[in-house]
């Protein structure tokens, strides 16, 4: 299963299934350290939603999974990722450590480094795995780069018995411990710019005349693939050019760099540089990991990617590549014992498909030789899950049973996926198959409709092409569509996973093309039974709330009487739907980034920095940060719910036979005939000294559903006494601000 999938089933809270799947993907022969590296973010969310113990119980197996096979180097790079993903925990810590000494066994000092690291004794994680990152590469010679700035430095010298380095840079000699030098500086290469600026500028020179793109594309890969022109005259100017030698030098740069595939050149002075990571061919990474993988799922998708890249690129794909491809999954598929395995099948239809795409002659010979040889071929359709194999496994299928695939096909109709059924109905249609034909299987369908309901929304969606092959009333289908959400709703045996598997299902469908079947069904039916539909609509809670208020919007403007004899809902009533403006949504859209931008990242500056001052047990300041981090997460959440119920006040939502939310309302006091004047607006955009009120406010709901010559009384914001509303206008209309007139 996919990290994307995982992640999923953890916001779901289905842990059982995430450490089942977890499990699988420690024993899968294919287990390297790119593969397992992608599921940190399986970690990281167990982290999020609370289940941290849990996620450090996964990590602490998938490490001691990877010690068997893989490289101690290897897996500490698995085991340090894990571990900072998970943020800290002892018995990881432990095991990195071992790892780290496993892996430098040879190296003089490791124990010695590692205990300076702090990695065991409670150092904050990301500070100790720097220190061994930074230090253990180093040697008498190497180059260093400024955290914080453009300065370089050389190793001199290194005490490996305490860990000391001793550094030479512009301001002479330094020594320093290795947590102090991690945390100071990073390793460059010896051609690094700032590196040959400090210690060999005549070679600097030399690359500057010779090679001036390559400079800069030096720079702009290690500053993170972008860089300003700005920027990079901020550190050519004044040394080692004037700015008069830049302006000719950069020029000689940017049109070096437009030859180059891997630079992007955007805007103008000051210009934008990106480094694009490239490769020179498609086919090497392709074959690559079309190679690695031995899941004919994941290399179709891999196959699927390169084609989609040759197409971008206008390129054919290699002829060379996919022959090759196709060796390797006819090779595999004829080597299955036994031959009859579900997997020798699906390698067989792998090989068909890349051997098509190659344009290999009979390549679908093998999969049309392993359905001749099994004793009941129709049946394993219904274990092919991914679609392009099921697909092939179809024609693969008819193509191995000429006499009797027809009647084998309407046997498996119902139990087949939408999409499938489409196909194969569009088949049998063509080979002369007429509607007597489907009955029975139809009949299954209406009969086990939750066993078989993807065929009974085929049935209800209609074929792409030609006339549907089902006698049935599009409003039988309808029915028994809303009967089957309302079983899922309220049956203890159907799962959870299945019942919302069909409502999104039945969203879908019954959505599809702006509900054109659903509206079609509507001029079959009278009032009387709109009325019934109505109320079966309204009970399915299990549907999604926007598609059944569609749904049931639709049916009421068809069919007014329908409606019940109460009043409906008023729209300043509604607590599922927030109205605002574009300027009210523009503003609450601004606050929301201005607080994860600047007021969450502030307060994740300031968890590090309290983590650093030691023991965090006792540490009042990063205990702070921490609980000031769940408001701003808890605010956050509350913001991003308001927003997804809110809707955009137009001008037409605005009445003006009543107050509505967005009207300007004129008062005049009763006794002396003082003017007051009020627009309600959403409460993103209220401000009661303009005269703007929240519509939810206690004082907008005794006013909005009122009509000109009404009476209101007031007490507030010294506004007292009663009030007669003597005028009704569209206050989206008004460009200005309302001022409040007493």
């Amino acid at each position: 299963m996919e990290p994307e999938s995982l992640v999923k089933l953890v916001g779901s809270g289905n842990t059982a299934t995430v450490e089942d799947e977890w499990m699988r993907l420690l024993e899968a022969p294919d287990l390297s350290v790119a593969n397992l590296t992608r599921y940190q973010v399986v970690l990281g969310e167990l982290c999020k939603v609370g289940k941290g113990p849990f996620a450090e119980q996964l990590a602490w197996a998938a490490v001691e999974a990877v010690r068997e096979v893989l490289t101690p180097l290897d897996a500490e790079r698995i085991a340090g990722a894990f571990l900072l993903t998970i943020g800290d925990s002892a018995d990881l810590r432990v095991q990195v450590a071992d790892l780290y000494r496993e892996a430098y066994a040879d190296r003089e000092g490791i124990d010695v480094l590692l205990a300076e690291s702090g990695l065991r004794a409670g150092r904050p994680v990301r500070r100790a795995l720097r220190t061994l990152e930074v230090c253990l590469p180093l040697s008498e010679g190497s180059f260093l780069i400024s955290r914080d700035g453009e300065s370089a430095a050389r190793v001199d010298r290194i005490d490996r018995a305490a860990w000391w380095f001793t550094i030479a840079h512009a301001e002479g000699e330094e020594t320093l411990p290795a947590v102090n030098l991690a945390d100071r500086y990073e390793p460059a290469p010896p051609r690094d710019f700032r590196v040959l600026r400090q210690f060999s500028p005549a070679e600097l020179a030399d690359r500057l005349a010779k090679d001036p793109g390559a400079v800069v594309i030096d720079l702009c890969r290690r500053l993170g693939n972008r860089i300003d022109s700005e920027k990079l005259e901020s550190m050519f100017v004044p040394a080692p050019f004037t700015e008069s030698e830049w302006k000719t030098w950069f020029s000689k740069a940017r049109s070096a760099l437009k030859n180059s595939p891997n630079v992007k050149i955007e805007g103008r002075s000051p210009y934008t540089i990106t480094y694009v990571e490239v490769p020179r061919t498609l086919e090497a990474p392709f074959l690559a990991e079309f190679q690695e993988q031995t899941d004919v799922v994941r290399q179709l998708s891999a196959l699927d990617r390169y084609l989609r890249e040759c197409k971008a690129r206008r390129q054919p794909p290699a002829p060379d590549v996919l022959a090759a491809c196709y060796r390797q999954l006819h090779d595999r598929a004829a080597r299955w014992n036994p031959p009859s395995a579900l997997e020798a099948g699906l390698t067989w239809l792998a090989a068909r498909r890349v051997g098509e795409t190659a344009g290999i002659p009979d390549a679908s010979a093998g999969a049309i030789q392993w359905f001749q040889s099994l004793d009941q071929p129709s049946a394993i359709l219904y274990h092919v899950e991914d679609q392009t194999l099921l697909q092939l496994a179809c024609s693969s299928f008819i193509e191995a049973r000429p006499h009797d695939w027809q009647d084998q096909l309407l046997q498996l109709l119902p139990g087949l996926p939408l999409e499938m059924c489409d196909a194969i109905a569009t088949r049998l249609v063509k080979a002369g198959r007429g509607s007597q034909d489907f009955e029975p299987a139809i009949q299954r369908v209406l009969s086990a409709p939750v066993a078989h309901f993807d065929a009974l929304l085929w049935l209800w969606d209609g074929p792409a092409e030609g006339e549907s092959v089902a006698s049935l009333p599009p409003l039988s289908i309808l029915t028994r569509i809303l009967r089957t959400l309302e079983e899922c709703r309220r049956s203890d045996q159907i799962s959870k996973e299945a019942a919302k598997r069909i409502a999104h299902r039945a969203r879908i469908i019954l959505g599809a093309r702006k509900y054109e079947r659903f509206l079609r069904c509507l001029d079959t039916i009278d009032a009387s039974m709109a009325a019934a539909l109505r109320a079966q609509l309204q009970r399915l809670e299990n549907l999604h709330r926007s598609a059944r208020d569609e749904l049931l919007d639709l049916l009421r403007r068809r069919f007014p009487a329908a409606e019940p004899a109460r009043a409906a809902l008023q729209p300043w009533s509604r607590e599922d739907v927030l109205y605002v403006t574009d300027q009210g949504l523009a503003k609450k859209q601004a606050e929301i980034e201005h607080h994860v931008n600047v007021k969450m990242k502030e307060n994740a500056r300031a968890i590090g920095a309290a983590a650093e001052h030691g023991d965090l047990s006792e540490n009042s300041e990063y205990k702070f940060a921490l609980e000031e981090r769940d408001l701003l997460r808890a605010r956050l959440a509350q913001m991003n719910a308001e927003v997804a119920m809110a809707r955009v006040l137009s001008l037409d939502d605005v009445p003006t036979e009543h107050v509505g939310i967005g009207s300007k309302v004129n008062f005049r006091r009763v006794d002396n005939g003082h003017a007051y004047q009020i627009t309600f607006v959403g409460p993103w955009e209220a401000d009661a000294s303009k005269g703007w009120f929240n519509y939810r406010a206690p004082l907008a709901q005794e006013v909005l559903g009122k009509r000109i010559g009404d009476q209101v009384e007031f007490n507030h914001s010294g506004v007292h006494g009663t009030y007669e509303i003597v005028g009704i206008q569209n206050g989206l209309r008004t460009q200005e601000p309302v001022e409040l007139v007493v």
